[in-house]
């Protein structure tokens, strides 16, 4: 790898191994260059095939020299989540000397738990929705094995964040590609991330009886990750001519008091459907988000490159079909470079301008040489 003109660098790797390591290296070896990454769920896909762990893969952006890219990263506990969110961005304005600037894209990585507290925080402190593309650090088995890296150091609890400033044109998009069916209830208690009622019934027993009374199937708490990726809930984010669109939770587990715990936060009030996908669509989709990211290509510029982020649920439901994803990806791309994690929790910016969080979604930023 060439460092001549090497602006950044973004790194996925498997829980196997050791993120203070990796840290270390890069830092030695691309000394000055700002990285960020983030560990990724069993596998890493790119331009060059699905590549299962244990697996390293990184992607080196090279960039005129009035560009300007830089990294934060905060460790949680010491300052509360807003104030480590804020002290991320302030690191990486200084890193990029680019202090009172807005950055034309952000990639966010940062261990689950937070996330909502840091994209309100990133929107806050810029004014604006600075278009976010990001992906939660996962591990192999949901046991809090994920990572986050940047120059900065290491974490196993923390949030990490890169600002860019490019001197090339970009595009971002960000999708759920899950209908949404029948059954819908408002969530009545809830506590941060577990939810206790659902129209004041358990909010467990409610999920359960939706999957039953829609699909038929019917199941036990041990077999729930079986169906969560073909049965998510989802809140409406937005409308685009008077259709909405979703942005998606992931039920972990259920707990013996009733509750259904997530992989976001939601909130009391708040309406919630069941949401259905099928293989077919999570097959396309990811090629779909590149696409539709693609169509605010106005002039029509080269694609140089993508970063996705697709969810590992999503990946391990389809199971080795996240070949045939792979496959329309690259077509996607008409053979451009990418790089793909597989995440615990997706950010982006969806069609009509928010920034969020969700689960089972598939975020990405083309790359474009200048008109």
């Amino acid at each position: 790898m060439k460092l001549d003109g090497l602006s950044n660098l973004i790194c996925y790797y498997s829980q196997e191994y050791s993120a203070e390591q990796i840290q270390r290296e890069l830092s030695l070896n691309f000394p000055g260059v700002p990285f960020i990454g983030c560990s990724s769920c069993q596998a890493i896909m790119t331009d060059k095939g699905v590549h299962t762990g244990p697996v390293v893969a990184l992607m080196a952006i090279y960039d005129r020299s009035y560009s300007a890219y830089g990294t934060g990263l905060v460790e949680l506990g010491q300052e509360d989540d807003q104030r480590a969110a804020y002290v991320a961005i302030q690191q990486a304005l200084q890193q990029a000397n680019r202090v009172g600037e807005v950055p034309s894209l952000i990639l966010l990585h940062s261990t689950p738990g937070h996330e909502e507290t840091f994209i309100d925080t990133i929107d806050a402190t810029f004014g604006t929705h600075v278009p976010i593309i990001g992906g939660s650090a996962a591990d192999n088995h949901i046991q809090k094995q994920w990572s986050i890296i940047t120059q900065q150091g290491w974490s196993s609890n923390g949030i990490a964040l890169q600002l860019f400033f490019p001197s090339k044109p970009l595009t971002s998009g960000f999708s759920a590609g899950y209908s949404p069916t029948e059954f819908e209830g408002e969530i009545t208690q809830v506590n941060h991330r577990c939810v206790q009622s659902i129209d004041g019934e358990p909010a467990s027993a409610i999920y359960k009886e939706w999957i039953s009374d829609h699909s038929n199937i019917q199941f036990n708490d041990l077999h729930l990750f079986e169906h969560v990726t073909r049965f998510p809930l989802g809140r409406v984010a937005g409308y685009v001519n008077q259709q909405p669109y979703y942005k998606l939770c992931h039920p972990i587990r259920m707990l013996n008091d009733g509750s259904l715990e997530l992989f976001a936060t939601v909130n009391k009030g708040e309406k919630i459907t069941l949401m259905t996908g099928s293989k077919e669509q999570l097959l396309n989709r990811a090629s779909r988000v590149i696409q539709d990211a693609n169509t605010q290509n106005y002039h029509e510029s080269l694609l140089l490159g993508s970063i996705v982020i697709y969810c590992a649920g999503a990946m391990l439901r389809l199971g080795e079909d996240i070949q045939l994803v792979h496959k329309k990806l690259v077509e996607q791309m008409h053979g451009q470079p990418f790089i793909c994690p597989f995440t615990f929790g997706e950010q982006g910016r969806f069609i009509g301008g928010e920034n969020a969080h969700g689960n089972l979604m598939i975020a990405s930023v083309i790359f474009y040489e200048s008109e």
